[in-house]
């Protein structure tokens, strides 16, 4: 049985799952402390860190494990839910990550019953690398390695054969899809009654916002059918970690239950609207949208010239116009991170809509 709560998670319960699964062999966990983990980063995950006591001492035993669990939030788990993320996180690190160029935490257990909705991820604790605050930003050579590692995982699924053979994936213009339509104008109409919301929003913000609103179904739904990929789509710098010492491949990427079937640029505009301070954002955007171009010309992928990018890139700096009022409606703001997280990536990604005018390549 599947715990069902973080603070569930027994020494017992723990030994006879990694023992069963064959990850333990001869060695028993002894006991677990828990400490809660990521408070105001996984919104829709309650999230542990365990340490274990070994009945004897292994070099390959982990003393830490992340253990990652659906959220009791209600309204961030009705979210979750909606959109399957913990499955869909789940099946991303058994199925897809292993065909795939990028560092992600090592998975050391995983259960899933559909039926009662209980999910569990062990992980390896990535906590001893490095993490840049996502409230700071990246600084332009960051901004330009982290494209690098996301254009290899971009490269190696673009119109790929196999892409469509995840039936758990969204794709384009599927239920998924028109589903974000109800989420994004349920949470702006919550969202914009707030004074709090309305005050953070820059000057033309909630111009920008309404007409959104009005065109999120072709945002979402009026996509070609080649160029396409598996995107993150959460991808931003909370969710990674940096290990400087590996020269070949230092970042590992984490939380990808919100992997979708679509464009790569989905990835890139997320990580320069919201990961990125906003006077080095207007500076290098540009710069780092033809970087990637290059960067994926030089795996054999021709014919994304970069007005046809920077279109989709503006598109997708709309759509994730979602983010932001669905964490002023529906997610949990109570940890003050958090509370200050959301501030600052609302201002950050509804300034990047109105610096470029995004809402004027809208066909209405």
């Amino acid at each position: 049985m599947i715990p069902k709560r973080t603070k569930r998670i027994t020494s017992e319960w723990l030994n006879e799952a990694l023992h069963s699964s064959g990850y333990l062999k001869d060695i028993n966990i002894e006991s677990i402390s828990r400490e809660p983990w990521g408070a105001g980063e996984g919104f829709v995950s309650d999230m542990a860190r365990l340490t274990i006591t070994y009945d004897k001492e292994s070099p390959e035993a982990p003393e830490t494990m992340i253990a990652k669990m659906p959220t009791t939030f209600r309204t961030a788990l009705a979210i979750a839910e909606q959109y399957n993320l913990y499955e869909r996180e789940i099946r991303f690190y058994t199925e897809v990550a292993p065909k795939s160029p990028i560092r992600v935490p090592g998975v050391i257990h995983y259960d899933f019953d559909k039926e009662t909705k209980r999910y569990i991820l062990i992980l390896e604790d990535c906590s001893c690398y490095d993490q840049i605050d996502q409230i700071k930003g990246l600084n332009e050579e960051q901004t330009k390695q982290v494209i690098d590692v996301i254009t290899e995982f971009h490269s190696r699924w673009w119109d790929s054969p196999d892409l469509f053979s995840f039936d758990w994936m969204p794709k384009p213009r599927d239920e998924v899809s028109r589903s974000l339509v109800d989420t994004y104008r349920t949470s702006w109409d919550l969202s914009i009654k707030s004074e709090e919301f309305q005050k953070i929003l820059p000057e033309g913000g909630q111009k920008a916002g309404q007409k959104i609103y009005e065109q999120f179904p072709w945002l979402v739904m009026d996509l070609p059918d080649d160029n396409l990929t598996i995107s993150h789509f959460d991808f931003r710098v909370d969710n990674l970690f940096f290990d400087w010492d590996n020269k070949e491949n230092p970042i590992i990427i984490i939380d990808w239950g919100s992997a979708v079937v679509n464009g790569g640029i989905l990835d890139i505009a997320y990580l320069l609207g919201e990961s990125v301070e906003i006077d080095l954002r207007r500076k290098i955007e540009r710069d780092m949208v033809k970087h990637y171009i290059k960067q994926l010309e030089k795996k054999g992928i021709t014919g994304y010239d970069f007005d046809y990018a920077w279109q989709f890139y503006l598109r997708s700096l709309m759509c994730y116009a979602y983010i932001p009022a669905i964490g002023y409606s529906q997610l949990d703001r109570s940890d003050p991170r958090a509370t200050k997280l959301f501030e600052v990536n609302t201002k950050r990604q509804f300034q990047a809509i109105v610096d470029n005018d995004a809402t004027s390549i809208c066909p209405s």
